[in-house]
């Protein structure tokens, strides 16, 4: 049985948010930007068989750090 969830908030790892972009279920995207330049790692969105647009709703800066926050089109 599914339930309607409302205002439910996810921290987490690209394991994780790679599941919920396929079964596309997230409607607010918060990204934080860390400046730290990496030779490699992991794939926050991986590979997804579909594009999904999205609309940047707002950004604010701290510590060094960016927040994206962004909402589907």
């Amino acid at each position: 049985m599914k339930k309607v969830g409302k205002g439910i908030w996810i921290c987490s790892g690209a394991n994780l948010i790679q599941q919920l972009v396929k079964e596309d279920i997230i409607d607010c995207y918060y990204i934080t930007v860390i400046p730290t330049i990496l030779g490699s790692g992991i794939r926050l969105f991986g590979e997804t068989d579909h594009e999904i647009k999205l609309k940047l709703l707002k950004t604010q800066s701290y510590n060094g750090m960016t927040d994206l926050i962004y909402t589907k089109r």
